[in-house]
């Protein structure tokens, strides 16, 4: 059974410009994401790898109350999401997100880990997926508009943690 777990349309959209998207079926995970994610997609090429759980009760009220916070609607409805999977991260890729969730007060926020785009470059390589991690690293930097900016700083801090 594949481990889950959850992901905000910015780095699904990555992968989609990097024809990556394709090899989300390839990994041990079931990528999830909230209805909010699904509609900032908005393209089959993407859904079909994804599960979209919807929110409710609790995890919907957290939602909401990240939300008033400023968080944008799908990074609040993914950290809500897995909090309520007990899952320590999420990838995610989003400029403002990645800076807002150190001044959040809000501990259960504060401890999911935030990954981005090289979390999937990393599996794509470890199970020989993809050749090489740096150029796929750079072309998504460069579609994406992500050259000197918290998200790449934070991805490719990743994957030199990681070795590469």
């Amino acid at each position: 059974m594949p481990r889950k777990l959850v992901a905000d349309s910015s780095t699904l959209i990555a992968l989609e410009r990097a024809d990556l998207i394709k090899f989300l079926s390839m990994i041990n995970y079931a990528v999830i994401i909230p209805p909010s994610v699904k509609d900032e997609v908005n393209s089959d090429k993407i859904l079909k790898f994804c599960k979209v759980q919807e929110l409710n009760g609790r995890t919907l009220k957290l939602s909401k109350s990240l939300e008033h916070l400023g968080i944008g609607k799908g990074e609040a409805q993914c950290c809500a999401l897995a909090i309520k999977l007990k899952l320590r991260f999420i990838v995610c890729d989003d400029r403002k997100f990645i800076k807002q969730r150190f001044f959040l007060d809000n501990k259960n926020v504060q401890n999911i880990k935030v990954l981005g785009f090289s979390f999937f470059l990393h599996l794509f390589y470890k199970k020989k997926l993809i050749k090489g991690i740096w150029q796929h690293f750079d072309r998504i930097v460069k579609l994406n508009n992500w050259e000197r900016s918290e998200v790449q700083v934070s991805n490719y801090t990743f994957l030199k943690e990681m070795g590469y």
